[in-house]
């Protein structure tokens, strides 16, 4: 395999509604997310993520990142209350 060599930073707005952080990317091979938000971030391996189904969770102004052992389908995130922002960053081929 290739090695990774592009990156894109983005922001994307949360709140008690899931919202897409990432959407499907067959180039995906690694995900970072910082949880910019007085909230907890549920992350789901998923289109959409609820508080009672998801992947990760990450506590408030808490920083997520991983190998994703070639998941390339989309992920969400929710917030348990008010909203906030989700800093991502892709790491692709």
């Amino acid at each position: 395999a290739s090695r990774p060599a592009n990156a894109t930073v983005a922001t994307v707005a949360t709140s008690t509604t899931s919202a897409v952080l990432f959407a499907s990317n067959a180039a995906r091979r690694q995900v970072f997310v910082y949880n910019d938000s007085n909230s907890t971030l549920y992350v789901a391996f998923a289109a959409t993520t609820t508080s009672a189904a998801f992947t990760v969770l990450i506590p408030k102004n808490g920083f997520w990142g991983g190998m994703l052992n070639g998941y390339t389908g989309a992920i969400s995130g929710i917030l348990d209350n008010g909203t906030g922002n989700a800093r991502v960053t892709e790491v692709t081929t």
